[in-house]
């Protein structure tokens, strides 16, 4: 009788076993796919119960109501709100939270907008992430000019709901942008996990400090704005 082990079977042994003095082959290097979402140092929060001390603006739209950031009832035709007193480091996570309303508007309009990213406090001068814009059709992170080829990334399938409050968590790490969202449920139940809306890599990514809430014609209150440095 055969009692020898077949050759297949030393063959899968072997592979298993590391001879000594063999050194095992390095993995590959995997970045977990929602990397930066939660820990960072915080640099800055903003509730707006105290007014706007921290802020600047060119347009008078801009005010504290109920104690909330809120653009207004007219235009401001990206006359944006810019924080003057912490800049953004080269890696960070922005929280905030936005809601639509129609107010006194003839039809509702969507379109939430802040900036990030720039150096000027200027409207387009970094990153633009829009939710809603073009009477609630399209959703994009642009840099530069958003109404062409500075949309770096484009998603036409989400609407702002009226009235609705979303969480928004934008996050600048090593060159990539990404943007999650997620609605805030009432009654002050824990929110959802967020879902991933956009992302973009950028090999020469736009590394100024200036964060800044932005708006062409929609009201939309803004709310729990949190900085952190990654």
């Amino acid at each position: 009788m055969n009692r020898s082990i077949p050759v297949a079977l030393l063959t899968v042994v072997s592979l298993l076993l590391v001879a000594p003095g063999c050194k095992k082959r390095p993995r590959s290097h995997e970045v977990p796919a929602r990397l930066g979402l939660t820990g960072g140092t915080l640099l800055f929060e903003e509730d707006f119960e105290k007014g706007l001390s921290a802020w600047t603006t060119t347009s008078k739209n801009w005010r504290v109501e109920g104690g909330r950031l809120y653009t207004g009832d007219k235009p401001n035709e990206n006359q944006g709100l810019w924080l003057t007193s912490v800049p953004l480091p080269p890696n960070v996570r922005i929280e905030l939270e936005a809601t639509s309303v129609k107010g006194n508007n003839p039809q509702f309009e969507g379109d939430m907008k802040f900036e990030f990213g720039g150096k000027d406090q200027v409207h387009a001068s970094g990153y633009v992430v829009i939710f809603g814009g073009w009477k609630n059709t399209v959703n994009t992170i642009a840099r530069g000019d958003e109404h062409g080829d500075g949309r770096l990334a484009v998603d036409t399938t989400r609407k702002v709901k009226e009235g609705v409050t979303y969480r928004f968590t934008v996050i600048r790490l090593d060159g990539e942008i990404k943007w999650y969202l997620s609605e805030v449920p009432a009654g002050g139940r824990e929110a959802p996990q967020p879902e991933l809306i956009l992302q973009v890599r950028d090999d020469s990514p736009a590394l100024g400090g200036d964060f800044g809430f932005n708006n062409w014609n929609s009201r939309v209150y803004f709310d729990r704005l949190r900085l952190f440095a990654l």
